[in-house]
């Protein structure tokens, strides 16, 4: 009898934990997003992010990969967009090029987002170099269910 309702809970449970997943797929737009100030978080179904900030001409993109635990979503950013990456790739260069330095692109794996009803937030602060994000961002709901 046991092994039944165990079964029959584990059935219920695992699409529940699916579509919880399936349900965070779409655009987040920062609630602190203004006239030349923005973040935007988009989550694709395949585990892939694509991340969008910026504040009037300093502006960027990041891509990388995405899990998700319960209520939190865990970054990690592609190898292009990661310190060391850049560290390298700026001694490749001529060292005598004056003003060459690192941009600071913000490191996603060090910082969890907690997920809310319909809106997703970093747990700490994330520098992107021209922006300090900390708010929460509110998913965009397009008609007909397409909301990427």
């Amino acid at each position: 009898m046991r092994t039944i309702i165990c079964i029959i809970l584990f059935a219920f449970l695992l699409p529940f934990e699916q579509n919880k997943t399936t349900d965070l797929i779409g655009v987040y737009y920062s609630v602190d997003n203004e006239f030349e100030r923005w973040s935007i978080m988009e989550l694709r179904e395949n585990g892939i992010f694509n991340y969008k900030y910026g504040l009037s001409a300093c502006q960027s993109e990041i891509t990388g990969t995405y899990s998700v635990d319960k209520n939190r979503i865990r970054f990690r950013n592609d190898r292009e967009f990661t310190k060391e990456y850049l560290e390298k790739e700026r001694d490749s260069l001529d060292s005598n090029i004056p003003g060459i330095g690192i941009p600071i692109i913000p490191d996603l794996s060090l910082t969890e987002w907690k997920i809310k009803r319909n809106a997703i937030k970093p747990i700490s602060e994330i520098d992107c170099g021209c922006i300090t994000e900390k708010g929460k961002h509110k998913k965009k709901i397009k008609p007909f269910g397409n909301n990427v």
